[in-house]
């Protein structure tokens, strides 16, 4: 999919006024117009940038996955060991949950809706391939560098811990109130950390 223009900053404001509503009040409760009058913008304008809502909620849910590609990488290449790197994932998807609510939520719409939209499915194959392959290729360099021990194959590996992720996401939604369970994270890093393997 062709994104709008980064450098433009109208596009960038109908995009955070789309983030804001989809993420609050779900897709089929968000109209243009609300989007649209979020944004300060007409209608017209709002479509010259995004010809329908579900380009919206595709171009919103792939911005707000940038930030946390560029975690992903950069966790698995300051971890030393695999305590470094269970605890590295764990720690980002905590901090997630903490900061941007907001995330989780467009996650699940962006779930929902691509049942129905070839478009927004797209986009979510895309960006579920590209976490895949940011796992894969973090995981690869941690066995060359030593840092992990893996005894199953690491395409598989990559998938698993991104299921681990995505399942407790859509729990966190129906009880929100497991994301203050400490012994919750604890189980994850110890079993993240099982699976990895100690390559010392």
């Amino acid at each position: 999919m062709t994104a709008p223009p980064r450098s433009d900053e109208k596009a960038e404001i109908i995009l955070n006024a789309a983030r804001k509503c989809l993420g609050e009040r779900g897709y089929s409760a968000t109209t243009i117009s609300e989007i649209a009058a979020e944004a300060g913008v007409s209608r017209g304008l709002l479509h010259y940038y995004f010809k329908s809502k579900e380009e919206l909620l595709a171009q919103v849910v792939r911005a707000s996955s940038e930030g946390t590609l560029e975690l992903v990488e950069q966790m698995f290449a300051q971890s030393q060991t695999a305590d470094d790197l269970a605890a590295g994932l764990t720690q980002a998807l905590r901090a997630i949950i903490d900061t941007d609510p907001t995330y989780l939520n467009l996650g699940v719409e962006c779930w929902t809706v691509a049942r129905q939209s070839p478009l927004v499915a797209r986009e979510l194959e895309e960006l579920f391939h590209e976490f895949r392959d940011a796992f894969r290729k973090g995981l690869v360099h941690a066995v060359e560098r030593g840092v992990i021990a893996p005894a199953i194959p690491l395409d598989g590996l990559a998938a698993l811990l991104l299921a681990m992720t995505d399942g407790l996401t859509a729990q966190f939604l129906i009880h929100p109130e497991l994301a203050a369970d400490e012994s919750m994270w604890k189980a994850l890093e110890m079993a993240v950390c099982t699976l990895l393997g100690d390559g010392t």
